[in-house]
């Protein structure tokens, strides 16, 4: 298969690219808010133009200020247009052109290898009439209006003839891929997570909380199985938020927890769980999601911390996650990161195949043998057989003489043998017992 073109959509901050975004993939992922800059990474979502698969990038708008984040969003703008096969730059066009955007334009024309000038938010082309100030840039020049659909199939066409006939279609559809949800509070280093997965940059990795206010979605192909890693705001109680566009993105991330396929819950393993650390745990333990735990920044723990002692200390405050596997990770040096990603290709494959009901009941009948279970009134239980009710999320029905739960410790020695016995590591178990017919 050709190498997927990559389109890229860069332009200084408020002129629309988080909606053009939204509009050319036919999804709402990239976050629109009036606020200048909510767009802070370079994020990427398969779709198809004129059946051709392609990448689609929303940028980070181009800062003029000097900030540490601005500069770093400014150099991985402009590396990102050097990278990309077409860029679309977009403008503002009830207003000129600004002198530092006409600056940002041409050195992104002079890295750039294939460019198109978009002028967006032309909502009445009979009356609307372009600056002159973008004619000027001696270009031809598109007048659009992405909130209201105007001028897209334009767009669509001069980004077909850009991209040429270098791509074949896919086997398989993008949206058939694996989503892995990355969740954590804020600076556990979600995003420095993806980056040493993907090797690559293209989030914004800063020690300002809150930096990553999108979530991303990032296609992965890994042992011929395509995935899609998404990056998660970090996520605060919503007492704790102060800003609008912050809990915008909080309640996206939230909304991605119930539409991953696996979560992977990151927390910092050089500082204490928190508060907040409990609150998202809560948030994916309702989900009834499989989760790998990753404790990361191991780098910055002392080395005479023994990790054993440390995941032990871990697991007690979350305990509820006696199911995950648990990984110290590094994202700084890249210890232990693919091995989350090892967990997840097993766990998508344990809940593809399924498990076979002899085997299963062999499991539970082998938990009966060991320990004496009891329902929560004190009787004592058997079940008379097992069946799989569903695989996401995973239930199991057992058949007994009553329909009686489990004493609630009980219930777990039980899951907790179905899981070593059967390597259902990170998939959570769910139990329903129901009074067999004859009775």
């Amino acid at each position: 298969m050709k190498r997927i073109p990559i389109i890229t959509i860069i332009g200084v901050p408020n002129t629309g690219k988080s909606t053009l975004f939204n509009r050319l993939t036919g999804r709402r992922k990239a976050l629109v808010h009036p606020e200048p800059g909510m767009t802070r990474d370079v994020f990427r979502m398969p779709m198809f133009l004129d059946e051709r698969p392609v990448f689609l990038q929303d940028s980070g708008g181009f800062f003029p200020d000097k900030s540490d984040i601005s500069k770093e969003i400014n150099i991985r703008v402009l590396r990102e247009a050097e990278r990309s096969d077409v860029v679309v730059f977009l403008c503002d066009g009830k207003r000129d052109i600004l002198g530092y955007e006409k600056d940002f334009y041409l050195s992104v024309r002079s890295r750039a290898q294939s460019l198109i000038l978009v002028v967006n938010k032309v909502d009445d082309p009979e009356r609307h009439v372009v600056p002159q100030s973008y004619y000027e840039l001696k270009t031809d020049v598109l007048a659009i209006s992405a909130e209201h659909d105007l001028g897209i199939n334009q767009l669509r066409f001069l980004l077909g003839e850009k991209i040429g006939e270098s791509v074949t279609k896919p086997t398989t559809e993008p949206g058939n891929a694996s989503r892995i949800s990355i969740v954590g509070k804020p600076n556990v280093g979600k995003s420095s997570l993806i980056n040493s997965i993907l090797r690559d940059d293209l989030l914004i990795v800063s020690p300002i909380p809150g930096t990553t206010r999108d979530s991303i979605d990032l296609a992965l192909s890994r042992n011929n199985r395509d995935m899609i890693l998404v990056d998660n705001a970090g996520i605060r109680k919503m007492q704790k938020i102060h800003e609008d566009t912050e809990s915008i993105a909080v309640l996206r991330a939230q909304k991605d927890i119930h539409s991953a396929d696996i979560i992977i819950l990151v927390i910092d393993a050089s500082r204490k769980i928190s508060q907040n650390d409990l609150f998202i745990a809560d948030q994916v333990l309702k989900s009834a999601k499989p989760v790998i735990l990753a404790a990361n920044k191991w780098d910055l723990v002392s080395a005479s911390q023994a990790p054993h002692l440390l995941e032990q200390s871990i697991r007690q405050r979350l305990h509820a996650f006696y199911f995950a596997p648990f990984h110290l990770v590094s994202a700084l040096n890249g210890k232990n990161v693919f091995r989350l990603l090892d967990n997840a290709e097993r766990i998508h494959m344990v809940l593809q195949e399924g498990v076979r009901t002899p085997v299963l009941n062999r499991a539970i009948n082998s938990a009966y043998a060991e320990k004496r279970l009891v329902t929560k009134s004190g009787k004592a239980f058997k079940s008379k057989y097992a069946t799989i009710e569903s695989r996401r999320p995973f239930f199991i029905r057992l058949q007994s003489r009553y329909s009686e739960h489990l004493k609630p410790s009980d219930e777990t020695f039980l899951k907790k043998r179905i899981t070593e016995k059967l390597d259902l590591w990170g998939i959570p178990i769910f139990v329903k017992v129901t009074a067999s017919a004859r009775n």
